[in-house]
């Protein structure tokens, strides 16, 4: 599974082939095709192939490091990777070592002509992109309807990256993200399921030390205590009208989801709440997620999608880009998507004004757009608008840069959906003197 990046950003692949003849002396015995790593690999992807047309010839494939075996899958694929917190089944993830490593050629059966095999490795390093994910769901350890396998399984089908695994008011089914050794990222978290509001801590085994909440302070307690071992607290679907987050917004927390599974009302409130929140100078990090629990017309993973902007596909690197604010929401993985820059900076960062100059540049380029209202937000309310045409819109222009932030949201009649849905949500970048 290669993490998802934005289009417009170069990925930093070093791309090694190699051609390796097995004669039949070499038979029933182990080869290295060695090659070097540099320093800030994140992910080591190999393939191979060879005439197998016969039946005759059988190549096993597996890797090692500078240390060790990490993985051997024999003649059961044609490819493989091994990453930071993510591999293919049957290979270990974990820090990728500078140095000198090796795909092992097992020679099980060769012809009596011998025969040639081609070995292609991709050297993936660490870099900034936008990464694909599911914040929101559940499994049958709690009230979903599936087993982690099949959820992960789902999710790659979608193209996303990582899941968060929030099932209600338990942490065992984080003990499946101790076994990185599978594609989709799994992060650990609980979602504290209370009749007075829900609310997600993440990143930690165990971070929720007890659910029945009554009142503020035992709400803030407990969210606390969570963010103290180091989770991410986000309060969820602050205004569902079954399940509203009914503690008030003055307890500790560090995002909000204000896009819930499929566009609707719930979502068009949180949006006006936060947008009101930002125009009187708070900083709120603006997340969403599916809230999967089963097979639904409407509710799938990933939708809505986060794309957070992190260098690694590690839980680390992208609940820390989650609390700068790297985030940008959008309906499907493979739906709207809005890279816009002011003077260089993505959305969750902050830019210095000039003192000198009154106006900030906006670049923004919107992919897959075809028929969205696209539109500019600040502290002012709506300042632009402009619906694309094509599927993708390029825009440029100068704004004023007296205003607390600028973000960007889409939106389209998307038929059975709706009309007006949000197909991709910003956050904003801020401005600092």
């Amino acid at each position: 599974m290669q993490a998802h990046m934005n289009e417009t950003e170069p990925l930093p692949v070093v791309t090694i082939g190699r051609q390796v003849n097995i004669s039949p002396e070499e038979e029933k015995t182990y080869l290295e095709v060695r090659f070097h790593v540099p320093a800030d690999a994140e992910r080591i992807h190999v393939a191979y192939q060879y005439d197998r047309a016969d039946g005759k010839t059988v190549i096993d494939l597996g890797l090692r490091s500078p240390e060790q075996i990490v993985g051997w899958s024999g003649g059961a694929r044609t490819e493989m990777f091994v990453g930071l917190e993510t591999a293919t089944p049957g290979y270990a993830s974990g820090d990728i070592a500078s140095g000198e490593w090796a795909v092992l050629l097992g020679a099980y059966k060769v012809p009596d002509e011998g025969t040639e095999v081609s070995v292609s490795i991709e050297i993936q390093l660490k870099h900034k992109r936008w990464i694909p994910g599911d914040l929101h769901a559940h499994t049958y350890y709690s009230d979903g309807k599936h087993g982690v396998g099949e959820v992960s399984r789902l999710c790659l089908d979608k193209g996303l990256a990582f899941l968060a695994m929030t099932d209600h008011n338990t942490f065992s089914q984080n003990r499946n993200t101790l076994v990185k050794t599978e594609e989709l990222l799994l992060i650990p978290g609980v979602e504290m399921t209370n009749y007075k509001g829900h609310a997600n801590l993440l990143g930690q085994l165990d971070a929720l030390e007890d659910f029945r909440v009554y009142t503020v302070e035992q709400a803030s307690e407990q969210l606390a205590k969570g963010r103290e071992k180091g989770a991410l607290a986000v309060l969820n679907h602050p205004f569902c009208p079954d399940c509203p987050w009914e503690f008030g917004f003055d307890v500790p927390f560090d995002a909000i989801e204000v896009w819930n599974g499929p566009w609707r009302e719930l979502n068009e409130t949180a949006v006006r709440w936060w947008q009101e929140r930002l125009a009187e100078g708070r900083r709120i990090v603006a997340v969403g997620g599916s809230d999967f629990h089963g097979p639904h017309p409407w509710v799938q993973h990933g939708r809505p999608t986060a794309h957070v902007r992190s260098e690694s596909l590690t839980a680390a690197g992208i609940l820390e880009g989650i609390r700068r604010g790297n985030v940008v929401l959008t309906l499907d993985p493979d739906s709207t998507f809005i890279d816009f820059q002011i003077n260089g900076a993505c959305a969750g960062d902050q830019v210095l004004r000039n003192s000198e100059r009154g106006t900030v540049l906006l670049e923004a380029v919107i992919r897959r757009a075809e028929g969205d209202q696209v539109s500019l937000w600040s502290d002012k309310g709506l300042e632009r608008q402009w619906t694309a045409v094509n599927d993708e819109l390029t825009l440029t222009c100068e704004l004023p840069q007296d205003r607390l932030f600028y973000r960007m949201e889409a939106r389209r009649d998307m038929g059975e959906l709706g009309p007006q849905v949000m197909t991709c949500l910003t956050n904003p970048v801020y401005f600092i003197e």
